[in-house]
């Protein structure tokens, strides 16, 4: 049963990771063709569950490929991507939907699926100074 789910959601990842990329590109377009511009870049820091290099590397080209977002520095000790975003609302917005992908690619890699706790935000800085 266990390998049945990991199946379903292995299946469900290019369904998952197309509607993310849609939703993203239909925001970005309704951006582009109003003429009052919703923009609020900015810069996050999201700590990820990702443990391998592909996972990392994967979550990484599927933030790029999402429009709006760009990944742009990795932190690899404490897995830590940097992400550039356009529509900043809230540093915790974004984070959920970098979560949603990582849960995605989690769902596909790992047959016991996505933990379902999220790192907390800055910790191995306060490991570091120590």
């Amino acid at each position: 049963m266990r390998y049945l789910r990991w199946l379903g959601r292995f299946l469900w990842f290019p369904i998952g990771f197309a509607w993310a990329v849609v939703r993203a590109n239909v925001e970005v377009g309704i951006d582009i063709v109003t003429p009052a511009s919703a923009i609020s870049g900015g810069f996050i820091e999201v700590p990820l569950r990702c443990e391998t290099d592909l996972e990392i590397a994967v979550l990484a080209n599927m933030v790029t490929l999402t429009p709006g977002t760009a990944a742009v520095a990795l932190y690899r000790p404490e897995p830590t991507l940097w992400i550039q975003g356009l529509y900043l609302d809230s540093p915790e917005s974004l984070r959920r939907d970098v979560y949603k992908l990582e849960d995605l690619l989690l769902g596909a890699t790992r047959v016991s699926g996505a933990p379902l706790d999220h790192p907390r935000v800055g910790n191995w800085r306060k490991e570091q100074v120590r």
